[in-house]
């Protein structure tokens, strides 16, 4: 009986032994089958960028979504090759590509929600944007929420849905905790301009209220509010809210000009009111306000008091608009009572300076760049609000009018 608990003893250690080769065999067998799982998973993927670039791509994104399934990780790859296809004009790719992700029932919910906001994307790249909307309009609360909400804010614009613009900017005031104030009166602004070409003037009135409860003494609002009152055949109210815009945003006194001078002749006050843009001239003297200024001070005082009220500003504002207007006022006088000599003189120069002119003369945006003949509140190039300076580009001479 000694001997064979002995016997016992003696087999215990070699029992122990076998037992950890074993573990460690099923511990290597089972790297080796984590090492093959591996390796089926790259060649899954890279057959899927196989098919991809061979112009395969629903097989491509089949086998992709299939790696997806063994491996969440890989979501990333399909928003990595959407975003890519989007980038490269390739937009049905990138619709594919998102639409299986966003239809599928096991992402979490953040995943899916990128996913609807990227396919909102590809929708409105390709133009398709009420599936843009409805795509945009499923991306819930987080990380998506904000740049679904300005994807929609821009689809809204490009529709020219002003209503719906005013929505998406409120929320998104409250998405991102930072102001959307000008964009909110801009688009009540438009509002009220649409209302204004069907003369439905209650409703004017009330887009000029709400864009200046957005944005008080807003410049386009005031403009607009004076529009409506000329509308209701109030002209000298409208001379006092445009007197506002004179006083605070002098700038974008030639956007009204003519219609100031127009309101002001309806009251008898034509000379009045010529004489408040002279004064504006003193800070506002290059571009479109001097060549309105010009031509109602020719039609109301003559060409001699337009020589001399051009004279004091290229004495104060010198620029080659300014010394144009001057060669065409001394033409005009010349014409009546000077040398055909000095009307040719006279008519190279001008036609000299309106080449020039026309060529310099530009309103750019402040943020892209985008150059334009005419004054835009809203850039054309990039679509920001109030990008452009109100005062155009052009081109400065050496002071005094040497002619």
């Amino acid at each position: 009986m000694i001997q064979i608990a002995t016997s016992w003893l003696l087999l215990l250690p070699v029992m122990f032994g076998i037992g950890w080769l074993a573990s460690r065999w099923d511990l290597r067998l089972e790297n080796r089958m984590d090492e093959r799982e591996r390796m089926r998973q790259q060649r899954s993927t890279f057959k899927g960028l196989s098919l991809l670039l061979n112009e395969q791509p629903d097989q491509a994104i089949e086998t992709l979504v299939k790696i997806a399934q063994l491996d969440p990780e890989t979501i990333e790859l399909h928003f990595a090759l959407g975003n890519l296809f989007r980038r490269r004009g390739e937009t049905e790719r990138a619709i594919r590509v998102h639409q299986h992700l966003a239809n599928r029932d096991d992402l979490k919910p953040r995943d899916r929600d990128h996913a609807a906001y990227e396919l909102g994307r590809d929708f409105l790249r390709a133009g398709l944007l009420d599936r843009a909307e409805a795509s945009l309009n499923r991306v819930g609360e987080g990380k998506f929420a904000a740049p679904a909400k300005e994807s929609l804010l821009e689809m809204y614009q490009i529709e020219r849905d002003w209503k719906k613009a005013i929505v998406a900017a409120s929320e998104l005031e409250g998405l991102q905790g930072k102001s959307h104030h000008t964009e909110i009166a801009q688009f009540h602004c438009e509002l009220g301009q649409e209302a204004l070409r069907r003369k439905d003037l209650p409703e004017v009135e009330q887009s000029v209220q709400l864009a200046l409860q957005a944005v008080p003494h807003h410049a386009r609002a005031l403009i607009l509010q004076g529009d409506y009152l000329i509308a209701m055949d109030r002209p000298a109210q409208a001379i006092e809210v445009w007197a506002v815009i004179a006083k605070t945003h002098p700038a974008y006194m030639h956007l009204l000009a003519d219609r100031w001078m127009a309101a002001h002749t309806t009251l008898n006050k034509a000379d009045e009111g010529l004489s408040a843009l002279c004064e504006l001239l003193k800070t506002q003297a290059s571009g479109e306000l001097l060549d309105i200024v010009q031509k109602h001070m020719t039609q109301i005082r003559g060409a001699q008091a337009a020589e001399v009220m051009l004279v004091e500003v290229m004495q104060h504002s010198p620029s080659l608009s300014a010394l144009s207007k001057l060669a065409e006022t001394r033409l005009a006088l010349a014409e009546s009572n000077g040398t055909p000599e000095r009307v040719s003189d006279l008519q190279a120069t001008l036609s000299l300076l309106k080449q020039r002119t026309t060529s310099l003369a530009r309103y750019t945006c402040g943020n892209c760049g985008f150059r334009a003949r005419r004054f835009y509140w809203q850039c054309p190039g990039c679509n920001h609000w109030e990008a452009y300076s109100p005062r155009r580009s052009e081109g400065a001479v050496p002071s005094g009018p040497s002619m």
